[in-house]
């Protein structure tokens, strides 16, 4: 049969296509068990009443039957086996899982002496808790405690070895649904049937989180409302755990559970059947799948990472899952436990994602005799339901939060929150904090550009709980680099001005923290430097390769960046200017708005520059146009003139001029010379006539752009060259042009190739 098996797995592509899918572990099984216990997956569409009646009719048990999962746990002889390899009603088969208790959490008691100390401090809160205040502590629950939260109104299912519901430290405990999955029954105690003390580990867990022994033993959420699933049966490493597991968390769905605490894990037996490190990628364990899928369902889940650290990927299955919270332990000072398991998943995700206390806690013993002792344990199985204790704490402040909201809060809050990795995940989450700020602090204003030359700052704590009320808030700018401050305040305010009048181009950072009644704090501070905008842009007549327009009024505009408060807002002067000789043509003084539009006309042929100055106060900051505009039309000019040349001095690399423009008009045609001379009158370069250019030329405007839009064109444009192409030393050169109507020259002022 093994053959049989064997074959099947290794079938082609056409049997493929119609049979299931069929785990490499199957054969293991077999081997080592005369039944096999499988899990038969149903293709979309197939009912599990039709696998159910397949498994019947081939001598077969069902165990437990899963809507999440679509499948059916069952129980096949060796015969069924071989032909569930070629039933087309399913789509993979893989075997049950195996539970394994290889590195047990460790459990002291402790003298009747010692469990009347307390940890720690002996007043208030942590006298009231006796030994168990220690992870409130570390987890800053106490201010939650204080505030009233309880878990009052949360449902919390646990999912372990069974549960001493008559022990006198849950007298006050409220039990919403028990049930046995291991016998089938209502009863989570230890019966005749078990072991004896096989309930130990579960009761130990559930009084972590709803024991009541005040100076004793009290659980972080003692009026939730609890949901005992016994899951494990620990006569024997059974293969039948998993599909417990499964159902379970089935179970406690269908009863409203919001939080799972889950101190129990699978993974194979010394003979690789089960899962291996390998299978550990959040997608194989089925019990993976079913606690992702309880997360789906709305419920916060969160596992025991395991003890089987402190080497790398040594978790367990469920806590690969990619919805669940694994949980790692931690000591009192927040060193990580040796036996903590590590990530990373098969598929590289870290993991633990949280990590609690875990080493020494206080916790309720059941004794052989029916009674109770306190003493200390360690293990992940303890700082999973510390951990679930906190959750519901933050569910009694934050009802509507789902699975991931909270997930993100606590991680938000954890203290390696900004460098997570495989030994602590995110850290230690700060439960008041996560409480208090569990959307953070929400920057509002400025954004990622400042809009504004008095920035305003604006933002709210999202879904802040009434007993973090009021905050307070401290708003601390700075120029960047941090040794000049701007601002420095405490306000109740969720807004402030920076009063600062700042000019564009300097750079300011900040910070802000938010502090709330409770204590709590959360700070959030720019990404990066942000620079203050410019008083002034020009946004017309501001091409750095020039313009050419027709209106002999042209409309001037530019804009401005808001000013919060007084001293604003802006006035302006603006000049027109000829780039030629620097003669203003046009200075109006004092405008209230960002537009001009001149009541005289400006010259045409004649290239302009134009500024804008904007006053605040005393304070001025002043625009000039990157480029000239001219004025042209089509008409023959009256004159022959040589324009100044533009740029002039050049090249401007900033602004992307590397040559300079030579306009000229001419009202005679004829033989034209257009040559830059040295001061001592040696012709360097001659651009007409020219090897694609003849001399003779008619009337007309010559040198502006061939498109008629900004700029010159290139065949009039000196590049500081010589005829050789040999680049002239810097200095001062003239443009010479002889025509007709005589010989005009203008002084051009070149920098050199790298000014």
């Amino acid at each position: 049969m093994l053959l049989t098996l064997a074959l099947l797995l290794a079938g082609g592509a056409s049997a493929a296509a119609q049979r299931p899918t069929i785990s490499r572990a199957v054969p293991r099984v077999l081997a080592r068990d005369s039944l096999a216990p499988l899990w038969l997956f149903a293709g979309a569409g197939v009912s599990l009443d039709a696998v159910s009646q397949w498994v019947a009719d081939h001598g077969g048990a069902v165990r437990r039957r899963s809507r999440w999962l679509h499948a059916v746990s069952a129980v096949l002889p060796p015969a069924a086996v071989t032909a569930v390899a070629q039933l087309s009603l399913l789509t993979r088969v893989q075997p049950v899982a195996q539970f394994r208790r290889a590195e047990p959490d460790t459990v002291v008691p402790a003298s009747p002496e010692a469990a009347a100390l307390p940890f720690g401090t002996t007043a208030g809160l942590d006298t009231l808790y006796g030994n168990s205040a220690m992870p409130l502590r570390v987890l800053r629950l106490f201010p939650l405690v204080s505030a009233g939260l309880t878990g009052l109104g949360v449902r919390i299912a646990i999912l372990d070895t069974g549960f001493e519901t008559e022990l006198s430290p849950f007298a006050g405990t409220t039990i919403a649904g028990q049930y046995d999955f291991v016998f089938n029954d209502s009863i989570v105690r230890n019966e005749a049937v078990d072991v004896a003390g096989a309930s130990s580990h579960g009761t130990s867990v559930w009084s972590l989180l709803g024991a009541r022994v005040p100076n004793t033993l009290i659980g972080i959420a003692p009026a939730a409302e609890y949901l005992l699933a016994k899951t494990e049966d620990i006569r024997s490493e059974t293969q039948l755990e998993e599909d417990n597991y499964v159902a379970a968390l089935e179970w406690a769905d269908s009863l409203g559970a919001q939080v799972v605490s889950s101190s129990i894990g699978y993974l194979t037996f010394d003979d690789g059947s089960g899962y291996p490190p390998s299978d550990l990628n959040g997608d194989i364990p089925v019990t993976t799948q079913a606690a992702d899928a309880a997360v789906a369902r709305g419920m916060v889940l969160l596992t025991a990472m395991g003890n089987e650290g402190p080497g790398t990927s040594t978790l367990i299955t469920p806590a690969d899952g990619d919805s669940v919270l694994g949980i790692g332990a931690e000591d009192s000072t927040g060193t990580i436990a040796g036996f903590s398991s590590r990530g990373p998943t098969a598929d590289g995700r870290i993991k633990p994602d949280l990590v609690g206390p875990g080493v020494s806690i206080w916790l309720a013993l059941p004794t052989v005799s029916g009674g109770v002792t306190y003493g200390r344990g360690s293990g992940t199985s303890f700082s999973t339901p510390i951990l679930a204790g906190a959750a519901a704490l933050f569910l009694q402040a934050h009802p509507g939060y789902d699975p991931i909201a909270l997930q993100e809060a606590f991680k938000a809050a954890a203290d390696q929150s900004a460098a997570p990795e495989n030994a602590r995940g995110w850290g230690r989450p700060d439960v008041l904090v996560a409480t208090s700020f569990p959307r953070g602090l929400a920057v509002l204003e400025p954004g990622d550009s400042l809009q504004a030359i008095n920035p305003r700052f604006v933002w709210t704590v999202p879904d802040a709980p009434t007993l973090a009320l009021p905050f307070t808030y401290r708003l601390r700018v700075t120029r960047t680099g941090g040794t000049v401050v701007l601002l420095d305040t405490l306000v109740t305010d969720t807004s402030a001005i920076l009063p600062a009048i700042l000019h564009g181009g300097v750079q300011i950072q900040w910070t802000l923290t938010a502090t709330s009644a409770d204590s709590a704090a959360v700070t959030a501070r720019a990404s990066g430097p942000l620079t203050i905008p410019d008083w002034v842009r020009l946004t017309t007549l501001d091409d750095p390769a020039g313009t050419t327009i027709r209106e002999l009024r042209p409309a001037f505009r530019w804009t401005s960046p808001k000013v919060w408060g007084t001293p604003g807002p802006f006035v302006y002067d603006l000049a027109i200017e000829r780039a030629d000789n620097g003669q203003v043509d046009l200075d109006v003084k004092a405008l209230p708005g960002t537009t001009y539009t001149p009541t005289v006309d400006l010259e045409r042929n004649t290239p302009y520059r134009w500024m804008v100055t904007a006053h605040l106060g005393t304070a001025a900051e002043t625009a000039r146009s990157s480029g000239t505009f001219v004025i042209v039309d089509n008409s023959a000019p009256s004159v022959t003139s040589l324009f100044q040349n533009f740029p002039n001095p050049f090249p401007r690399p900033a602004a992307g001029q590397m040559t300079t423009c030579l306009w000229f008009d001419l009202a005679v045609g004829g033989f034209i010379e257009l040559a830059i001379l040295d001061l001592r009158g040696y012709r360097v370069r001659r651009l007409l006539p020219s090897p694609d250019l003849s001399g003779y030329l008619g009337p007309g405007r010559y040198g502006r752009a061939l498109t008629g839009g900004a700029g010159c064109d290139p065949d009039y444009a000196w590049d500081g060259t010589t005829d050789r192409g040999e680049t002239v030393t810097p200095g001062v050169y003239l443009a010479r042009l002889r025509t007709p109507d005589g010989t005009y020259y203008k002084r051009i002022v070149y920098l050199g190739p790298n000014p």
